[in-house]
């Protein structure tokens, strides 16, 4: 004769899972709590990350310059610890006047009839000068987070550690090679090296002046 289940022991065993239930998703909600900032915090470097930024704009500036065919430059604020990426073009085509060739006034003179002419003198060459691209992200002005700073550059005049300095990339894809060295408040180092030869940026770490 087979034996049918106690109510009240149903209803006992039938709770006791449920406040099971509970303290195991109370225990696994403390474990991620607690673990998971610790665990972001060991994989997550701020320096390494921002390093990483830079070497992508310096990669941005270099693909940028062969495709429009205008030399680019990273220009590293060291001492605000600061940069941006721009190009070199007039100021017209910098704010958006961009009439390619000559002025219209030197297009053609006023004659003596009073009618317009052809001016067969050549026309005044527009003067040239480094303005920020246009684009949102790379070409705004980037700011170092307070706890990293710029260490200096080792570039083919020496080693320099104040002022600004340009990394320039000309049509070609070619630039002179750089080491740029960044630290943290831990005094942790990291280099990025610009290799012309290669054409690529390498983020590693390590001062500049092994």
């Amino acid at each position: 004769m087979t034996q049918r289940p106690n109510r009240a022991n149903a209803r006992a065993r039938a709770g006791f899972t449920l406040i099971e239930i509970i303290a195991v998703v109370a225990i696994i909600s403390m474990v991620f709590a607690v673990g998971l900032p610790r665990l972001s915090g060991s994989n997550w470097d701020p320096l390494n990350e921002e390093a990483e930024k830079i070497a992508q704009s310096l990669r941005f500036a270099r693909q940028r310059a062969i495709m429009t065919g205008v030399p680019h430059r990273l220009l590293i604020d060291l001492e605000e610890g600061g940069y941006l990426v721009e190009w070199l073009i007039s100021e017209e085509r910098a704010y958006g006047d961009d009439t390619a060739g000559a002025f219209p006034e030197d297009l053609f003179s006023e004659a003596a009839d009073g009618e317009r002419r052809i001016n067969f003198v050549p026309p005044r060459v527009r003067e040239r000068d480094y303005f920020p691209i246009p684009n949102r992200e790379m070409g705004s002005y980037s700011r170092l987070d307070d706890a990293l700073y710029f260490v200096g550059v080792e570039g083919v005049s020496g080693w320099v550690e104040s002022g600004e300095y340009p990394i320039v990339f000309y049509v070609d894809g070619t630039t002179e090679s750089a080491l740029l060295e960044m630290a943290d408040a831990d005094d942790k180092h990291v280099t990025l090296e610009i290799e012309p030869i290669l054409e690529r940026v390498h983020v590693r770490e390590g001062g500049a002046r092994l």
